[in-house]
């Protein structure tokens, strides 16, 4: 079904907007890094002309669904746009037949739109950083919808020195290789060196080379335009605030005998500082003790999205329960364990989890009708406009991803946010949860964190 957006008042654009529109509107290849806040979809949208209609978006699912909507009534009420969704038949028959001047598609399901990918005349690729991997289905599908077409724009935030080994996969879809070459392979013995490497050879860290940065910055500054937020818009003060948990005996007993296990264990395998040489491992190694800290253990490590557990404390929840009585603002919850959320319910039969439901979810936070939003940090990132429903951000558990950790907070802490925003942490003393704040604020590695923490004492 289209959806028609009905008249909204008149918005303005700032000035950097209109600066980005305009580049959009004089290529045809183009991609806006602009930092978290500024405005990407406004500006996309003012951008199109109806020579540039019907336009395929591809975004994550819940931006897909809400954001792109809801943007489109606020900023361009002269066009329709529908949102392909349900089975694999009804998506086709949305992607074939739809008469919307723009029809959205989640990411997870790009392939649907290959066989119909010639009926749109523009491209857009909503956090384009999602595409950096040349091996996923949705860069293959992205690599043969953007052939032929008339334009072809990318959305994503200001990529950092760390992530520029990413940008050969996107930039690739907007030239097909012009720029940064045809290769992976070539791009990255062109401006990185092999950093750390496992004991097998196996290179797990890329450095840049002296000046590469800059060199890759005009390769693609005529299809490129980056800005970031300082200077050009006013942002909320946030303060962040950790608030200390105390563990039971009990459960701070079991957290000391997994801790010394642990620490023995990798001793007895000859493992210690180098075992732990990967991020993925570091973070496997952490959930277990986060769990303690989070007041259970799963069972067992099989399913640890919805396994078994036993449950040991309460107190974070506790500690919510204070924070939520104390603010007169709707409160934002990220956890990151499925048993923290099964927990949260139980203690807040009043919350509403993101997953509940759609769009009408996201809107009904924004109208101020839910009091308490549950959200895990990685499907509540990019793209989400969550600021005008509350001014409070709750982690119930820290993220280990600085990502995850950063676009969760930008959900409140953005543009068109009325209020100063308060950012709380629940910590449970002693615990790793001060490593992981560590390596959010100082930037560690995941690796550094975790082993200042096993060989400290408790």
């Amino acid at each position: 079904m289209t959806v028609t957006t009905p008249p909204a008042p008149t918005l303005q654009l700032r000035d950097y907007q209109l600066q980005a529109v305009d580049y959009l509107q004089t290529r045809r290849r183009a991609a806006l890094f602009l930092d978290m806040g500024l405005g990407k979809t406004a500006i996309c949208l003012s951008a199109l002309r109806p020579s540039m209609l019907p336009a395929l978006v591809v975004a994550p699912k819940r931006v897909a669904e809400s954001v792109w909507p809801d943007e489109t009534t606020l900023w361009r009420p002269d066009l329709t746009v529908e949102v392909v969704q349900g089975d694999k038949n009804r998506r086709a028959g949305i992607l074939e037949h739809s008469t919307a001047d723009i029809v959205v598609i989640g990411r997870d399901v790009l392939r649907d739109a290959v066989p119909y990918a010639g009926r749109f005349k523009t491209f857009i690729m909503d956090e384009m950083s999602s595409f950096k991997s040349r091996n996923s289905i949705r860069w293959k599908a992205a690599k043969k919808i953007v052939q032929g077409k008339d334009y072809v724009w990318g959305l994503t935030g200001t990529p950092s020195p760390n992530g520029l080994l990413d940008l050969w996969a996107q930039v690739y879809l907007l030239d097909g290789g012009k720029r940064l070459g045809t290769g992976i392979t070539a791009f990255r013995n062109r401006y990185f060196v092999a950093g750390r490497q496992l004991a097998n050879g196996v290179i797990t860290e890329w450095n840049l080379r002296p000046g590469a940065d800059k060199r890759i910055h005009e390769k693609i500054e005529d299809i490129c335009l980056s800005m970031e937020t300082e200077g050009r818009v006013q942002l909320p003060p946030v303060t962040y605030n950790q608030v200390k948990v105390k563990l039971p005996p009990k459960a701070k007993k079991v957290y000391k005998s997994m801790k010394d296990d642990l620490v023995a264990d990798l001793n007895d395998l000859g493992m210690t500082m180098k075992e732990i040489h990967t991020a993925e491992n570091a973070a496997v190694l952490s959930s277990k003790l986060s769990q303690v800290a989070a007041g259970f253990m799963y069972v067992d490590d099989a399913d640890i999205r919805g396994g078994a557990y036993t449950t040991f404390h309460n107190e974070k929840a506790k500690a919510l329960q204070e924070i939520i009585e104390a603010t007169d603002s709707p409160v934002l919850v990220f956890y990151r364990f499925r048993a923290e959320l099964d927990a949260l319910r139980k203690a807040f039969p009043e919350a509403t989890a993101l997953g509940d439901g759609g769009p009408e979810v996201i809107r009904n936070w924004n109208a101020g009708k839910i009091p308490v939003l549950l959200a895990h940090p990685a499907s509540a990132g990019h793209g989400l406009n969550l600021q005008h429903g509350g001014h409070t951000v709750v982690w119930t558990s820290p993220a280990w991803s600085l990502e995850e950790y950063m676009q969760g907070n930008k959900r409140i802490a953005r543009s068109g946010q009325k209020h100063p925003v308060v950012i709380h942490h629940l910590i449970a003393e002693g615990t790793v949860d001060t490593a992981v704040m560590a390596r959010l604020q100082d930037k560690k590695s995941v690796q550094a964190a975790l082993l200042d923490h096993l060989v400290s004492p408790l």
